[in-house]
């Protein structure tokens, strides 16, 4: 008989850690659901920062071609200085003799 005075204990501690069981599930899938927030946050933001990344090569690229055909385009100056002050030191030659 003392188990059968003992069910009704024994079926409140089985519901009692059903409870506790069915608590500790959802803290569980919350923690999950605020994990899957931050993967989804983080992928957003490495996705954008890859994108700026991207658009920042391109730009250095730009202006790499810009400044190699600046550089150019002062060694074609540089030339045409020097032939200009031959020249013109020439004449000076010519002139003096």
């Amino acid at each position: 008989m003392t188990q059968s005075n003992d069910l009704p204990q024994r079926v409140e501690r089985l519901e009692n850690g059903q409870i506790d069981l069915k608590l500790a599930v959802s803290s569980l899938l919350a923690v999950v659901e605020r994990h899957q927030v931050y993967h989804e946050t983080s992928q957003r933001n490495f996705e954008r920062i890859m994108a700026e990344i991207q658009s920042m090569r391109s730009d250095m690229q730009e202006m790499r071609a810009d400044m190699q055909e600046m550089q150019s385009e002062i060694r074609g100056l540089q030339v045409e200085n020097r032939r200009i002050l031959d020249i013109l030191q020439d004449q000076g030659d010519e002139h003096g003799n």
